[in-house]
């Protein structure tokens, strides 16, 4: 027997599937008429129902299945510049944690066992540079590692021999522990401790000097770039001298940047985005990162429209996120993304669309969560989608990476499947 989910899926009653905890208002709300009537936002109106969601996600599913029926596709994407292995230990209990360091350390030291632990490729930069080689995108990675990391990312990459060429400077790769913590309470949380490695020193000079890659190569990559991906601006002291470079010499491409937690950087990354604002098009960030924009702003001139400070953050709304998604994209010019556990938001200081996140029944993996978000965003950019459309599948992406549907992030057939079965 067939039935309906709340965001709009349909599928069958018998289903086991993981859907059964969407949200119960998923919806698709938009705003027009610039930051001259940011007050009247408040009266943004309900864009989708159930069956305008399922409309968007038809038009998703014909788009995509013209572009699988189209190959080879026609987008080759620059990223860079970050490379981390990462550790990731789940922890279902945050205080047994605690208190069983705290009692190891009071005696010496000692081992802590029975933890969950895998060893995984990381960085933003690989892991939205995987993303859209799933998606069916060419793709030029330049990083960072040495003989292990480079080891790594073969063997990750092989699989997209045809697709992906790595440019990896001899160096020292990143090494992050992560603890993701899945109890009730932490259901998406992860706290990493990082050794940024010559992450956090990455300057123009090593995407000149790497493996398969000469001076005039680089400049001809970037030239002929559909996109350039700047990633973990956070780590990398250097990360605007290096956002200069490349975005200088791609003037031709859509210009993204995701600078990941910027808490420690944000007086500096909010002065470089005012200063060099002319060279982003996109820039990508998760409720956190908009938080430390907005307390950055506070030390300022700059009014933001919803008066916050650290102690006091304020409920996170949709309308909130499109006011402040609105204010920014209008201060900085430059397209603004804001994707939370609630929904995303995109805004381009006139118009403002805001879409619910597809909540997973449970979640496999965290780590890399944001960076799906980010690939297929910029897939849906550069494949023309609506602005609705990008939400939507952007969305819909991060949900499968979280309930890890297949083992790895979904490729187009996996979307066009998953879409077929649940929204017609």
């Amino acid at each position: 027997m067939e039935s309906s989910y709340s965001d709009g899926r349909k599928g069958n009653e018998n289903n086991n599937n993981n859907n059964n905890n969407s949200n119960s208002n998923n919806y698709c709300i938009c705003f027009s008429g610039g930051y001259a009537h940011l007050d009247k936002i408040d009266e943004t109106r309900f864009l989708s129902s159930k069956s305008d969601v399922n409309i968007i996600f038809k038009n998703i599913y014909h788009k995509l299945n013209e572009t699988i029926q189209s190959n080879p596709m026609d987008i080759k994407i620059t990223i860079l510049p970050d490379f981390f292995i990462d550790r990731v230990i789940k922890i279902s209990n945050m205080e047994y944690l605690t208190d069983v360091v705290e009692r190891k350390i009071k005696v010496g030291g000692g081992s802590v066992r029975g933890l969950s632990s895998v060893d995984i490729k990381g960085g933003n930069a690989v892991n939205v540079a995987y993303c859209l080689a799933r998606l069916g995108v060419k793709v030029d990675l330049f990083t960072v590692g040495d003989e292990v990391g480079h080891s790594v990312l073969d063997t990750v990459f092989k699989k997209f021999s045809s697709q992906v060429h790595l440019h990896i400077k001899n160096g020292k790769h990143g090494l992050t522990t992560i603890f993701e913590f899945t109890d009730t309470s932490f259901s998406v949380s992860n706290v990493m401790l990082s050794d940024v490695g010559d992450n956090g020193n990455f300057g123009p000079e090593l995407i000149e000097s790497t493996t398969n890659c000469d001076d005039d190569g680089v400049l001809s990559i970037l030239g002929s770039s559909s996109a350039v991906v700047l990633t973990n601006w956070a780590s990398n002291l250097r990360g605007t001298e290096l956002m200069k470079y490349v975005f200088k010499n791609s003037a031709n491409s859509l210009h993204f940047l995701d600078p990941a937690d910027i808490t420690e950087r944000r007086g500096e990354f909010v002065r470089d985005l005012k200063n060099h604002s002319e060279l982003i098009d996109l820039l990508s960030i998760n409720e956190n990162e908009l938080l430390q924009i907005i307390y950055a702003l506070s030390d300022t001139d700059d009014v933001v429209p919803i008066s916050l400070d650290e102690k006091n953050t304020g409920p996170v709304t949709p309308l909130n996120l499109c006011k402040h998604a609105m204010f920014l994209s209008n201060l900085f010019k430059i397209d603004f993304c804001i994707h939370t556990m609630m929904g995303s938001v995109w805004s381009d200081g006139c118009k403002t669309v805001f879409v619910n996140s597809i909540t997973p029944s449970k979640i496999n993996i965290v780590s890399g969560a944001g960076d799906s978000w980010d690939s297929a965003f910029l897939f849906g950019h550069l494949m023309n989608f609506t602005d609705e459309e990008k939400l939507c599948f952007a969305n819909l992406f991060a949900f499968l990476y979280l309930e890890n549907v297949y083992d790895d992030p979904p490729s187009l057939l996996d979307i066009v499947s998953y879409i077929h079965d649940y929204y017609f």
